[in-house]
C-alpha cells in the first residue's frame, strides 16, 4: 500500500500548473504543518517568507533535527519532510505566514501555516497544525466540548488576514486543526466566505451543538471535504455532516491509524476503504457521544478543567513527561478524579458504562468489544502473554486466587438473578425453587472451599483442569483450521501439552504447585506468542498484497 511519501516521490517533477491542487495535496501540507520552525528565526519575523526547501535546509545545517510536533511516528515524518523537500512540487512552495501560540495558563495551544506558489498573492493553502503532544493541547481539545477555544477564534483571525494577501486560498488540517480549518472559514462575512476556494478537514472533529450553531457546518458543507480513516474516534467526536465524506485505508492498527503518514494512496489518489468504518470504532464513538451527552455541559467544563489541571501538576507540559512519573501521576488524577466530588465521580464512572455498554448495564451489540476480541487473535495473544506473566509473578498463589474469584463471581450472579426474577414475581419462592437451589448450593461451595482444610486446592485441581482441557481443545479446533502446516505442529504439539497438564493437576501433590504453575505460565506465554506470530503474518501478507 502506498502512503503520501510515496505519492510526493511520484508526482514530485509537476507543479500545481500541470497538475491541479488535489485531496491529497491537502493532506501533505496538512501533515507538513507539524514541523517543528520555531529556529527558524527568519520565519517567526513578520512577514517572514521561505520556501519549504530553503526551510529543511536551513535546519538540517544547523544541526536541528526534523522533528514532528506530535507523539506519534517520526521517522515517516522525517521521511516525508525530505521528499517534500526535494520534490519540485512541494519543494519550491513558500512558507508564510508561520505562527505558532502556546500559553498553558490559558490552555492555548495553536499554530498555522501558509503554502503558496507566490508569497505575494494568487492562491494558497492554510493549513492548521493539530494537536501536540502538550497538556494544555489536549486540554484545549476536551474544552471543544463546552466552550469556543481560543485556538477557534485565532483560526478565524488568521483566515482574515491571510484574505487580504492571497485572491483565493484553501483551508486544511488534521485533528484539531480539521476543527478549525472548518469554523475559521464558516464564520466569515459572505464577501470573504466567497474568497474560500474549498476546505479539508483530516479526521477532525465536529462541534458541539451547545456551543456552536449547526448552521455554521451547514454553511461550511459545500465547500467542504472530509477523510477519515477506518478506525476513527478523534475526527467522529461531534462528527460534522459533510456531504463528501470518504473513508480511507491505513496500514495501521486501530487508533493509529489517526496518523496522517498510514493513510492508502492508490494511483495519486486516496485509497478508499470500500467497507466503511471498523464496527468497533462505530461502538466507541457512540459511547464517547452517550458519555458527553449524558454529561450537562458545565460538569464537563469542571471535570475536564481538574482532569488536565491535575496532569499538569508539579509544572508537567507534555504527555510524555506525565507518563514518565509512573504511578504518580496517575494517583494525582485518580484522587481528582474519585475524590470527594460526587460530580466527577459519577462523570468517571458514567465513560466506561457508556463506552462498553449502553448506558444502563446492557451489553453492546455483537459488533462491539467483545466479538472483536473474540475474532482478533491478536488480543487473544496479547491476553494469553498477560496471564502468563501474571502466572509468573504469582505462581503459588494464582490458582487458589483465580479459582476464589471464580466460586464468588458465580454465586453472586447466581443470587443477583434469582433475587431478580423473585422480585419480579412478587416474591414468588415457589416458583423459582431451582434458581434458589443453585444459589445456595454455590453458597455453600464457597463456604466449604474456604474453610475446610485441603478443600480449597481439590476443588481449585478440579477448575484449573477444567480450564486446561479446554486449552487443549482450543489448540486442536485452531489446529484444524489452520493452513499453515508448521503453526498446525505447534498448535498440535500444544495441545497435547495443554492435556497432560490438566491430567496432572488432577493427581499432584500440592508441594509440586510452584514448579506447576511456572510451566503453566510459560505455557501460556508461548501460546500467547504463537497467536501473535499468526495474526502478525496475516497482517502483513495482507498489507504487501
Amino acid at each position: 500500500m502506498d502512503n503520501i511519501t510515496d505519492y510526493v516521490r511520484w508526482i514530485g517533477a509537476s507543479d500545481f500548473d500541470g497538475r491541479p491542487f488535489s485531496r491529497v495535496d491537502n493532506i501533505v501540507l496538512s501533515q507538513l504543518s507539524y514541523l517543528d520552525l520555531k529556529d527558524i528565526p527568519e520565519l517567526n519575523e513578520e512577514g517572514g517568507t521561505m520556501t519549504i526547501k530553503d526551510a529543511v535546509t536551513t535546519l538540517t545545517s544547523k544541526g536541528i533535527p526534523i522533528r514532528k510536533m506530535a507523539p506519534d511516528d517520526s521517522i515517516r515524518f522525517t521521511n516525508l519532510v525530505k521528499a517534500a523537500a526535494a520534490s519540485n512540487r512541494f519543494g519550491n512552495l513558500y512558507i508564510t505566514s508561520f505562527e505558532d501560540v502556546f500559553d498553558e495558563d490559558d490552555s492555548i495551544q495553536f499554530s498555522a501555516t501558509t503554502y503558496s506558489p507566490d508569497p505575494k498573492g494568487g492562491w494558497a493553502f492554510v493549513s492548521f497544525r493539530g494537536t501536540d503532544s502538550t497538556i494544555a493541547g489536549w486540554k484545549e481539545d476536551f474544552m471543544m466540548s463546552f466552550m469556543l477555544t481560543s485556538s477557534q477564534k485565532l483560526a478565524e483571525e488568521y483566515v482574515r488576514k491571510s484574505l487580504k494577501t492571497f485572491d483565493r486560498i484553501m483551508v486544511g488540517g488534521h485533528s484539531k486543526g480539521g476543527n478549525l480549518a472548518i469554523y475559521s472559514a464558516a464564520v466569515l462575512p459572505d464577501e470573504l466566505f466567497d474568497r474560500i476556494e474549498h476546505i479539508y478537514t483530516n479526521d477532525g472533529p465536529g462541534f458541539c451543538p451547545e456551543v456552536l450553531k449547526e448552521d455554521l457546518v451547514k454553511r461550511a458543507n459545500p465547500k467542504t471535504t472530509r477523510i477519515i480513516p477506518q478506525f476513527s474516534v478523534i475526527g467522529n467526536v461531534f462528527a460534522p455532516q459533510i456531504d463528501d465524506s470518504y473513508v480511507i485505508k491505513s496500514d495501521k492498527q486501530m487508533a493509529d491509524q489517526h496518523e496522517l503518514c498510514s493513510w492508502g494512496i492508490d494511483h495519486g489518489d486516496i485509497l478508499i476503504a470500500p467497507e466503511g468504518m471498523d464496527p468497533l470504532a462505530v461502538s466507541i464513538n457512540e459511547g464517547i457521544d452517550s458519555w458527553i451527552y449524558s454529561v450537562d455541559i458545565e460538569e464537563r467544563r469542571r471535570f475536564i478543567t481538574a482532569l488536565f489541571d491535575s496532569m499538569s501538576e508539579d509544572g508537567t507540559l507534555t504527555v510524555e513527561q506525565f507518563t514518565e512519573q509512573g504511578t504518580k501521576g496517575w494517583e494525582r488524577v485518580l484522587n481528582i478524579v474519585m475524590g470527594d466530588d460526587e460530580g466527577f465521580r459519577i462523570a468517571a464512572a458514567s465513560l466506561p458504562d457508556e463506552l462498553f455498554l449502553d448506558g444502563q448495564g446492557k451489553k453492546v451489540a455483537k459488533s462491539g468489544i467483545i466479538r472483536q476480541f473474540r475474532r482478533s487473535d491478536l488480543a487473544k495473544g496479547l491476553a494469553m502473554i498477560l496471564a502468563g506473566l501474571v502466572i509468573f509473578l504469582l505462581p503459588e498463589s494464582f490458582m487458589f486466587i483465580l479459582v476464589i474469584a471464580l466460586l464468588i463471581a458465580a454465586t453472586t450472579i447466581s443470587i443477583t438473578l434469582a433475587v431478580r426474577k423473585m422480585k419480579k414475581d412478587n416474591w414468588n419462592f415457589q416458583a423459582h425453587l431451582v434458581d434458589a437451589t443453585v444459589a445456595s448450593a454455590l453458597v455453600a461451595t464457597t463456604i466449604i472451599t474456604l474453610v475446610k482444610e485441603g478443600a480449597l486446592f481439590v476443588m481449585a485441581s478440579g477448575i484449573f483442569a477444567a480450564l486446561l482441557f479446554a486449552c487443549s481443545y482450543n489448540a486442536f479446533a485452531r489446529a484444524k483450521k489452520t493452513h499453515n502446516r508448521p503453526f498446525v505442529v505447534l498448535l498440535i504439539i500444544m495441545s497435547g501439552v495443554w492435556a497432560v497438564s490438566g491430567i496432572y493437576i488432577l493427581f499432584a501433590p500440592e508441594n509440586t504447585l510452584l514448579v506447576y504453575m511456572l510451566i503453566v505460565g510459560g505455557l501460556a506465554i508461548f501460546d500467547g506468542l504463537i497467536r501473535v506470530a499468526k495474526d502478525y503474518r496475516i497482517r502483513r501478507r495482507w498489507y504487501t498484497k
